[in-house]
């Protein structure tokens, strides 16, 4: 289910405790409901606490802007569900409420302590499981609605697995070290052959048997000297073609010879190389089929909030 619905069972209780607290100013009317504009900004900080984002740090207005209303139209499907929840009869049970707030309860080191965090926003545990019933209430109809449509035939999981066999696919890969020397775009032949002795005298040692961590780290002048120059995993078409012949041509242990790249000089030592692998289709189709449910599911959540927001009146009441 897309991350709104997510959120709705178990908002951090510093934002879902907001959602009460009457506002004189409102950033959105929903079929008579007001969204406040507090109810908004705190959303959004909390918008920016999960993707890491300190405010500061976004400088394009707009982007701002487009996240802001990202995070209002959220809430007004939320809303939205609320509302349909109690017309079709999803509202949630009693024991189901009870156990969305224990578990809220539960991230605190006390109940006391959760108890008090309650009083400090104005509320009381009473006025915390009403906005609970709210949430759940809004997650059950949107699921009862995905579920209607989430149903997926053997052909078409067939069909998937025939129109996307790269998903299913990974080509042959090696895991490997390296030790860069860069050379300068506008180096001379001298300077390049300079770098290049180094190399060598790299490579020596390497060969010798001192550790090729260690030297990647006191020598090599790529970012992966921070990691003993342990490279990601890669496949063919990712590095610069010389690199990539000269580890492929290895077998786990060996080390290269140096090879020259336009940026410079490069030592790979190949840890593994691990074979192509093809998942089957017999192996692959839970997995289709689950992420085909979820497409259909999200189709008609989102089919479901144009139809609730078109039927009904939403009101924007801030420029967003």
């Amino acid at each position: 289910m897309r991350r709104i619905l997510k959120a709705m069972l178990m908002l951090p209780l510093a934002l879902a405790l907001t959602l009460a607290q009457a506002q004189t100013i409102l950033a959105a009317r929903v079929n008579g409901s007001g969204i406040s504009q507090e109810q908004l900004e705190r959303s959004f900080d909390e918008e920016l606490k999960q993707r890491k984002l300190n405010l500061l740090q976004i400088r394009n207005p707009e982007r701002v802007k487009q996240m802001k209303r990202a995070v209002l139209d959220r809430l007004i499907e939320q809303e939205l569900f609320w509302q349909q929840a109690q017309v079709a009869g999803t509202v949630a049970s009693p024991q189901e409420v009870e156990q969305a707030y224990q578990s809220t309860l539960g991230q605190f080191k006390s109940k006391e302590r959760f108890e008090q965090r309650l009083l400090v926003e104005g509320y009381t545990p009473e006025s915390y499981r009403l906005l609970v019933k709210k949430q759940v209430s809004a997650t059950k109809y949107a699921n009862s609605v995905g579920a209607k449509e989430a149903i997926v035939s053997d052909q078409e999981v067939h069909q998937f697995y025939l129109d996307n066999p790269a998903k299913f696919r990974r080509a042959q890969q090696v895991r490997a070290h390296e030790i860069v020397l860069k050379v300068a775009p506008t180096a001379n032949d001298q300077e390049r052959a300079a770098v290049r002795s180094r190399a060598e005298k790299l490579l020596k040692a390497a060969r010798a048997g001192e550790n090729f961590e260690k030297l990647a780290r006191e020598n090599s002048e790529a970012p992966t000297r921070q990691w003993g120059g342990a490279m990601d995993p890669f496949v063919r078409g990712q590095l610069a073609k010389p690199v990539e012949d000269a580890a492929f041509a290895l077998a786990a242990g060996q080390i290269s010879d140096v090879v020259g790249t336009p940026a410079g000089f490069h030592i790979l030592k190949v840890e593994a190389i691990d074979a192509e692998v093809v998942i089957d289709e017999a192996t692959a189709r839970p997995r289709i089929r689950t992420f085909l449910e979820k497409r259909k599911a999200d189709a008609a959540i989102e089919k479901e909030t144009e139809r609730l927001r078109k039927a009904g009146k939403v009101d924007i009441l801030l420029p967003l």
